[in-house]
């Protein structure tokens, strides 16, 4: 293998060569970050510090960008777990380094990285440098994957469903009745919405269900009361 991974299994030490062949792969959920964001004259990144459902703690990011992707992915049922900067690669045919912005687990056990860059900056250098990124993984048994970004509207709409992430404790006695009433075809938001006592239950489980994909809203459309709303059972029906 030509490219060579760095790991850190402990916040107080430096990151460490890891030898695959006498270690195996590393436990994804003991790594830390090998390197914490700092904004600076030079950096055009801002960092920010995001909460995370999935890891139930914060997550030290370079860029909105990828806190889009990290919106994205605590969505995702089969995400069970998310590490920020988590690893440097040297890759030696290229003479390069490089930090990948986040790796992701799944419930089955996959383990992907992730390079966050706009198509705007996919420039030939990160292309060079990706084609190396992606066979390194293969070559553990990773994959690899880009991150381009979302639109304007399913990243506004996304920022607005990650503020009901949080299951509602009064979820039990709300479901039900939005569960008949998207049960047919034509329901929409403003038609849940209207079901609502005022006491604001109703509507906020709503939204808590679409954020957990267990109601379907098409999230690259602007959404208004006139958005069709679908259990994820009834898709294809």
């Amino acid at each position: 293998m030509t490219t060579q991974w760095w790991f850190r299994l402990d916040p107080e030490d430096a990151p460490m060569l890891w030898e695959w062949g006498a270690a195996g792969a590393p436990d994804p959920r003991s790594l830390v970050s090998v390197r914490r964001p700092r904004s600076s004259a030079r950096q055009r990144h801002i960092p920010v510090s995001a909460f995370s459902y999935t890891v139930g703690g914060h997550l030290e990011l370079e860029s909105g960008v990828e806190h889009d992707l990290v919106r994205v992915l605590d969505r995702r049922r089969d995400i069970v777990w998310m590490v920020a900067q988590p690893c440097q690669w040297v890759f030696g045919d290229i003479g390069k380094r490089h930090v990948p912005d986040l790796l992701s687990v799944s419930s089955s056990g996959g383990v992907t990285v992730w390079d966050v860059r706009p198509e705007s900056r996919q420039n030939e250098a990160f292309e060079t440098q990706s084609v190396a990124a992606a066979a390194a993984c293969v070559h553990v048994g990773w994959s690899y994957e880009i991150f381009a970004g979302v639109s304007k509207v399913e990243r506004l709409n996304l920022l607005w469903l990650h503020g009901y992430r949080r299951r509602p404790p009064w979820i039990d006695t709300s479901r039900p009745l939005i569960d008949a009433a998207v049960s047919g075809e034509g329901a929409t938001i403003g038609e849940v919405c209207a079901l609502d006592d005022g006491s604001g239950e109703l509507t906020s489980t709503m939204w808590h269900l679409i954020w957990s994909g267990d109601l379907l809203v098409p999230l690259d459309e602007k959404m208004s009361a006139d958005t069709p709303v679908r259990r994820v059972g009834d898709v294809g029906r």
